[in-house]
């Protein structure tokens, strides 16, 4: 009788240690953070939108409906994202130094575990050395999760990768995964490599609504040179390019125009940003991140990014790099006018 009361509060002490089928939970731990708030927002159906984590004490307990799997992104005070990936019924932990983010630890899952594994041992290597990192884990395990993940950020959204390196990964992962919807999904993205922006090619055609409510689409500039930059607040070094297009427009109304497009998914930081640099040229946000659909159309896979167009609609430049992309052409066309 005592050994059947044994398994039974075993049984149902188990259960408790773990999730609810159906629901998906995050735990966080934080030192030198007491109070504060965090945002979380997923692209692929985690979640319907932006929603708020309360930090209290130094932690929060989120908890969300989650039938399948889902990719999460953590968005931090200082607007630093991390990813969380997430499965019915997990239960996965965070736990870091709000001083140092950068070594911030996800477990609670193999795929969370694997990338945190993967970021703290190449947290101090260079940009082709991580992409060396991410190809041999790719290669190695093309069917996780978190191979999909590092294929997007190093490969699929990276501007100086070479096409062919860019389809062979996409190859192996959609071999690996053949029923992943996201990375169906990135098959036009994929086949659009070096096609889209090539000097000399017609800048797409667009139509959006400005965030002061006005229809704005490509007609609206013939005639002038137009510079499109795609940036996010969460982006430091784009965020801070908006000073730089303020004062370019400023000194060349009658020279030059200008669209920005954002891909943030909240607005908080851009309202911030604009404010701060007096935004008054057409500015777009459609909430949607890397899943927008001017960022798609464009075939965008970096920020911050730039598009010079002449005036007959031809694309002149565009890169991620505004001194070394942008600006030797704009001086040049500027000084003809």
């Amino acid at each position: 009788m005592k050994r059947f009361i044994l398994y039974t509060l075993v049984a149902f002490t188990l259960p408790s240690c773990g999730g609810t089928d159906g629901r998906f939970r995050l735990e966080g731990e934080f030192e030198h953070l007491r109070q504060g708030e965090f945002y979380i927002y997923s692209n692929d159906g985690g979640a319907a939108a932006l929603d708020t984590i309360k930090l209290e004490d130094g932690r929060f307990d989120y908890e969300t409906e989650l039938k399948g799997q889902a990719t999460y992104y953590l968005l931090y005070p200082n607007l630093s994202e991390q990813v969380i990936f997430g499965a019915s019924g997990d239960v996965v932990e965070v736990k870091g130094d709000a001083r140092n983010l950068k070594s911030v630890e996800v477990k609670g899952s193999e795929p969370n575990e694997q990338l945190t594994a993967f970021r703290l041992e190449n947290m101090d290597k260079g940009t082709a050395e991580l992409r060396k990192a991410a190809a041999d884990f790719i290669a190695q395990s093309p069917a996780s999760p978190v191979s999909v993940f590092l294929f997007k950020t190093y490969f699929l959204q990276a501007d100086d990768v070479p096409q062919g390196e860019v389809r062979k990964h996409y190859r192996a992962l959609c071999k690996a995964q053949p029923d992943n919807l996201q990375l169906l999904g990135w098959q036009a993205d994929v086949e659009a490599l070096g096609k889209v922006l090539a000097k000399g090619s017609k800048l797409p055609a667009f139509r959006f609504k400005s965030r002061n409510g006005e229809e704005v689409c490509d007609s609206d500039f013939q005639g002038k040179p137009l510079l499109v930059n795609f940036w996010a607040s969460w982006e430091n070094r784009s965020a801070g390019d908006m000073f730089r297009i303020k004062r370019l427009l400023r000194d060349n109304k009658e020279k030059i125009q200008g669209v920005s497009i954002s891909l943030d998914v909240e607005d908080k930081g851009i309202k911030s940003i604009e404010r701060r640099d007096t935004v008054w040229w057409p500015s777009h946000c459609d909430y949607q991140g890397w899943n927008g659909a001017l960022v798609k159309q464009f075939a965008v896979r970096s920020i911050p990014y730039y598009i010079l167009a002449g005036a007959d609609g031809k694309v002149i430049a565009a890169g991620a790099s505004y001194d070394k992309d942008i600006m030797p052409e704009l001086d040049k066309l500027l000084e003809t006018k």
